[in-house]
């Protein structure tokens, strides 16, 4: 599958803000839901909404 990729250079955040927020505008609400999913996956895996979720409670000791 071949993509089209859009490289941009901004000259400051509110370019970039306003770049993106007229993106997302752009966007039909499945986009933005199929963006959301890709990012849930590269944060939580693949898995993310078959598997619970691990229970981790990790700590330090210090002595103050």
């Amino acid at each position: 599958m071949k993509k089209n990729l859009n490289i941009q250079v901004f000259n400051s955040f509110e370019e970039e803000n306003k770049a993106e927020y007229s993106r997302r505008a752009s966007m039909t609400p499945a986009q933005r839901m199929q963006e959301f999913a890709i990012l849930q996956e590269r944060a939580f895996g693949k898995a993310w909404t078959s598997e619970k979720i691990k229970k981790v409670v990790s700590y330090e000791l210090l002595n103050w």
